[in-house]
């Protein structure tokens, strides 16, 4: 996370640090922060970081726990990020995609959203294979490029865009192991194929492949993954979970095509401003 201390002055610096807050109890889950890690996380003060739990545990956003000091989103966070889906509108339209997917396949499935500069996992079906792949949880974001459903976002994106960040967001990338050579060549491999595969590159012993759900234009703003282990995502197995993954984004398309070209999902997918995230 980017530590900015006391500056970056103006009108909208204490939105900033809500966010900056939000984002770093977000992050640690169910672990939660003390407040001093939150000092050293976002670089804010002491008595800032102080000042912005008490108003944000007052209204809700954040509850502490009294045994331990330690600082968690609260539930009213909860209930905004299910309003928020409904907002999006794509739950009806993926439901029964994911859940027959998770039975073709018996494998794990993720729904992404294109979220700024990240995919965020929105949505997650647990197969029946006894060898789960639970790489991300609900809520969780990855920098585009990182991950199968992250790729395929990026690649759907415009040159312009996809340079921009390819340009601007390396050392976010290089935290997860993600080599710029390798990108690129995945995101061409991508355009051409019409699907992303990571094979092992983000989780050794653990790979996945993603299919990007687009606009009429043809850019990105969700993507539907299969993960599971290397063995499993391989071969035919993973030519059969290609074949299921586009069979059902077509249908998602079809049926959501309106909503994917309302202001919404071209929202999602317009040139992202830089993120805050290191």
């Amino acid at each position: 996370m980017k530590k900015t201390g006391q500056s970056g002055k103006g009108e909208h610096q204490n939105v900033a640090r809500v966010a900056m807050v939000l984002e770093a109890l977000a992050q640690a889950k169910e672990r939660g922060l003390r407040q001093i890690d939150l000092v050293e996380k976002t670089g804010l003060g002491t008595a800032v970081i102080f000042r912005l739990l008490s108003g944000l545990t007052a209204h809700g956003f954040v509850d502490q726990d009294a045994d331990n000091n330690r600082y968690f989103l609260g539930m009213r966070m909860l209930s905004w990020s299910a309003t928020a889906s409904e907002r999006y509108g794509l739950a009806p339209f993926v439901d029964e995609s994911l859940d027959r997917l998770c039975e073709q396949t018996e494998d794990t499935i993720f729904f992404s959203l294109l979220s700024g500069r990240d995919s965020i996992c929105v949505d997650r079906r647990e197969g029946t294979y006894p060898i789960k792949t639970l790489t991300l949880e609900i809520g969780d974001h990855r920098p585009l490029g990182v991950g199968a459903a992250s790729l395929a976002l990026l690649a759907t994106q415009s040159d312009e865009v996809v340079e921009t960040i390819l340009r601007e967001d390396r050392d976010r990338r290089m935290e997860f192991g993600i080599n710029q050579n390798w990108l690129e060549m995945s995101i061409d491999a991508v355009r051409n194929n019409g699907y992303a595969l990571n094979d092992a590159r983000v989780i050794e012993g653990m790979s996945a492949v993603a299919v990007p759900i687009c606009r009429s234009t043809g850019q990105g703003v969700a993507a539907v993954t299969v993960a599971a282990i290397n063995s499993r995502i391989s071969g035919e197995r993973l030519d059969e979970a290609i074949d299921a993954l586009k069979v059902e984004v077509e249908l998602i398309q079809k049926t959501a095509g309106p909503l994917l070209d309302t202001p919404f999902a071209k929202r999602l997918s317009r040139k992202a401003p830089r993120n805050a995230r290191a």
